[in-house]
């Protein structure tokens, strides 16, 4: 765990301490997870003040405050009193980047992000003591907080640093200051934020802001945009970059990926430096095949094993929301198979999920049920309606949509394919669970605001329709 002695803590947010021994155990800023001995740090966000809830962060343990109000809550209390509490926890976190000796991996982009960190984080895991952004904390304050949580004797660190709207990567970049930034790829993510695919790239590319002098970039060689941000990394002074992807001239090449769709497992051929590597994963998609590469990419530049690293991508754990298959056994006795990629979407991850649904074969139906992708803009239907090709493909027999988004698709499906649409996913459920036989596979996925992910809660906690 991460201890934050008085003087430390002083020291970050330019205070003067009267010689505490204080000490805490970490840094929260939710009341309602945080742990005993966690230091709170009051946010005020946009519809909650965390100075609200100070009095409950108390009586879960915590150690002390940092506040910029001053409350009865506070009285024989510890506590740390600032002008700005966001402002303050950025400071905590460039203190702690600025004590460690880990060698830190930055990583942005449209697609994959969080699949891409939680396998970094294994896989170097077995090389040493590392840390990593919990969950999606990628943002203003996910990534300070995430950072705050960095040890002395930490060996590797794993942020995820993501974007919404233009200008907010540069400042997370330089908070990260990255031996290692990654790109995962440029797709439509967010566009109706942005004017472009390429002010996307612009966006993306300010990661190389932040990279510490003599450090590396990985880029996805595939893709359109790899030629604009290799030249923007280079106008940085960086010198290092390197390439992943399928086509030939690639640094980190994908020679071959084979599926095993009845194990839900994939076989991968990768040549990293003129050296070729064999492994398996514990799940499908050739999506995932380049998040392993990326991953070899990481730890090529880092000087580590190769084999060993392979060898642990062998045991990463399929994560819920983006992939995760699950066999499920109603109360009736009808077998499911549910596969939850229902964290987020947009175009590209769809199609790419909807690929992996292509590739399984099943004595039963494919029911799809999506969730509307948000943040598109003025071509949301358009982006919608797009997916109906890669639908057919896909072999689906039913798709179940849900989100106003997610109409522009359902009424462009031809009728037979047409389950039923509603605009809360929760209402999709008793239509749904009719047409569910033996042997059918059901595919959730959908932008995060769409709350798709409610179907997926539903058959994991309803006991009245899933058997225990």
């Amino acid at each position: 765990m991460a201890t934050w002695k008085a003087d430390d803590i002083a020291n970050a947010l330019d205070l003067i301490t009267t010689g505490s021994d204080f000490c805490a155990t970490g840094v929260s800023i939710d009341s309602r997870t945080i742990k005993p001995g966690e230091l709170y740090v009051a946010i005020k966000g946009d519809s909650l003040d965390g100075h609200n809830f100070v009095k409950d962060a108390f009586s879960k343990g915590a150690s002390g405050v940092v506040v910029s109000d001053l409350s009865p809550d506070l009285a024989g209390k510890t506590y740390f009193l600032v002008d700005d509490t966001l402002k303050a926890l950025h400071h905590l976190a460039a203190y702690a980047r600025s004590k460690t000796t880990a060698k830190i991996v930055g990583i942005t982009g449209s697609v994959g992000k969080t699949t891409t960190k939680e396998w970094l984080a294994h896989v170097l895991a077995s090389f040493g003591k590392t840390t990593f952004s919990k969950e999606s904390y990628n943002n203003h304050w996910g990534v300070p907080l995430s950072l705050a949580s960095l040890e002395n004797d930490t060996d590797f660190g794993v942020f995820e640093i993501g974007t919404n709207n233009p200008g907010e990567i540069a400042p997370l970049s330089k908070l990260v200051e990255p031996d290692i930034a990654v790109i995962t790829t440029i797709a439509e993510g967010h566009i109706g934020n942005f004017s472009s695919i390429d002010q996307i790239a612009i966006e993306k590319a300010e990661i190389f802001s932040g990279l510490k002098a003599g450090g590396t970039v990985i880029l996805n060689f595939d893709n359109p945009q790899f030629e604009k941000l290799k030249t923007s990394a280079l106008s940085k002074g960086i010198t290092t970059i390197l390439s992943v992807g399928k086509s030939r001239g690639a640094d980190v090449q994908l020679l071959e990926y084979k599926e095993n769709s009845l194990e839900y497992t994939s076989s991968i051929t990768a040549e990293i430096k003129g050296k070729n590597l064999q492994y398996q994963l514990p799940l499908i998609g050739e999506h995932y095949a380049f998040t392993s590469l990326i991953v070899l990419a990481c730890v090529d530049q880092l000087n580590l094993s190769l084999d060993k690293a392979a060898k642990a991508l062998t045991t990463i754990k399929p994560i819920r929301g983006r992939g995760l298959q699950q066999k499920i056994t109603l109360l009736n006795g009808i077998s499911i198979t549910l596969i939850d990629d229902a964290y987020n979407a947009n175009p590209a991850s769809m199609k790419a999920g909807l690929n992996v649904l292509a590739s399984l074969t099943t004595k039963g139906k494919k029911i799809a049920v999506l969730g509307e992708m948000l943040e598109l803009g003025e071509k949301t239907p358009e982006y919608h309606r797009d997916l109906v090709d890669a639908i057919k493909q896909a072999g689906a027999n039913l798709v179940f949509g849900t989100g106003a988004g997610m109409q522009h698709l359902f009424d462009a499906l031809p009728k037979d394919l047409q389950g039923n649409f509603e605009l809360k996913a929760e209402a999709l459920i008793p239509y749904l669970l009719p047409h569910l036989q033996d042997g059918d596979i059901v595919f959730v996925k959908g932008s995060k605001g769409s709350k798709v992910s409610r179907i997926v809660d539903y058959f994991h906690a309803e006991p009245t329709t899933v058997a225990a």
